[in-house]
């Protein structure tokens, strides 16, 4: 095998070892590290009218431009037989990159236009951007090699999604950040929303949901909320708070109402040793009734470790608390576990409920999960109840409770205690 063909071959083992330095250190400095992959078209036609020759320098012309326009060692590499690796280690910005492909096509174009003498040479830059290190090496290769096909095919680089997805993540970082802050300093909220029973029209129970707005006015749902958490490590820290802040309310409450309140608790967490403590300790702390705390778990929480979910459970339920199967029918537990759960109600999740008065086949499913409930001696709440038709309906099929903005958005405590000494109950 000559040297020339084996030269692409060592530089792109050279190329990957390189890749494996700069991610590493992208990583341990949390910075961004871009790279170009840059790809000779049109040699072909050249070698066959021009001979190789021309060929050739049109490469080593691509190879002298890409190190100049680089100035760093160790960052442009011959990866194929007409394909070029640019990389941009310590990219401050992600967006800085589009830059680089303009200045690369601009500059290669002008110089192989000299040396080739005005013919035609094809010039397709695929791209990737390794946020903070987090893709390992082969993915970002993989990356800007799946980047120049959608090039050579008559697409964009991908440049835009690529930048999107990174402005996406670095806000997220920033998130993350502002979390931490307002974990720390208690800078959260808590609406609550009546759970109504279907026929009393009394309001027995509210949930409590969290709420954060931040410093600069950005409203971030509790889905989102609940995520940073889980990537902050701070599920735990987060539940704490919740269970404190609506166990202090419900303490105010006690001397005015027997209303209840429900808390919800992570998945992660339910099999975790530590929290039973933390809702028998919130509750001795502030003093509640047990009895009238409603302790929300999705459907799926124990499947990972169903001995200790199960245990968990079981001794919440012995300290007098109420357990609920949230979001019922949304994840992938089997029926045979409601023998062993010790819960005593189950939520039918808001997106049955928004079109099973419109689609047969989610109607049954609604009935189905209300005689399920039935038969495992729970009662029933059905979540997302916007209209009478469906309050009506879901009454009709035996369905016990309902939320939604039907009856009342979620509010914050005061605004609650005011919407309850005006509640005239349900309409006849």
């Amino acid at each position: 095998m000559s040297d020339a063909a084996t030269a692409p071959a060592i530089c792109r083992a050279q190329c990957l070892s390189a890749l494996d330095r700069f991610v590493a250190a992208a990583r341990a400095e949390q910075s961004h590290l871009g790279m170009l992959l840059v790809d000779i078209g049109g040699l072909a036609r050249i070698n066959h009218s021009h001979g190789y020759a021309l060929g050739d320098h049109v490469l080593l012309t691509s190879q002298r431009e890409l190190l100049a326009l680089s100035k760093l060692p160790d960052t442009v590499f011959r990866v194929g037989s007409h394909s070029f690796a640019f990389l941009l280690p310590q990219l401050g910005n992600p967006a800085l990159i589009a830059l680089a492909i303009n200045k690369v096509n601009s500059q290669l174009r002008a110089s192989l236009s000299s040396a080739t003498g005005g013919l035609k040479v094809d010039i397709h830059v695929g791209v990737a951007v390794n946020h903070e290190g987090r893709a390992q090496t082969l993915e970002m290769l993989s990356s800007a090699e799946a980047s120049v096909r959608q090039v050579r095919a008559g697409g964009d680089h991908g440049l835009e999604q690529l930048l999107q997805h990174v402005e996406d993540e670095t806000k997220d970082d920033q998130l993350e950040q502002h979390f931490i802050t307002a974990l720390r300093e208690n800078d959260f909220g808590l609406a609550y929303q009546p759970k109504v029973n279907l026929l009393t029209g009394n309001i027995e129970s509210v949930e409590a949901l969290l709420r954060w707005r931040t410093n600069s006015g950005e409203t971030v749902s509790p889905e989102k909320v609940v995520a940073l958490a889980a990537v902050a490590g701070r599920s735990f820290e987060l539940t704490k708070w919740i269970v404190h802040q609506a166990f202090r309310q419900l303490k105010e409450w006690q001397a005015v109402t027997d209303i209840g309140v429900a808390v919800n608790v992570q998945a992660e967490l339910v099999s975790s040793p530590d929290v039973v403590s933390l809702l028998t300790d919130a509750r001795a702390i502030w003093g509640v009734d047990p009895q009238r705390v409603t302790v929300e778990i999705t459907e799926n929480a124990i499947i990972e470790d169903k001995q200790a979910g199960f245990s968990n459970l079981t001794k919440l339920r012995d300290a007098g608390m109420r357990l609920s199967i949230d979001d019922f029918g949304t994840g992938y537990s089997s029926l045979s576990y409601f023998k062993h759960i010790p819960a005593s109600e189950l939520k039918i999740d808001r997106s049955f409920i928004q079109s099973f008065l419109e689609e047969p086949r989610e109607f049954e499913l609604v009935k189905i999960m209300i005689q399920i409930g039935r038969e495992f001696g729970m009662s029933v709440v059905a979540e997302g109840i916007e209209d009478e038709s469906a309050f009506r309906t879901l009454r009709e099929l035996g369905c016990d409770y309902g939320q939604g903005f039907y009856f009342a958005k979620p509010m914050k405590a005061d605004a609650l205690e005011h919407w309850l000494l005006a509640w005239e109950g349900l309409p006849q």
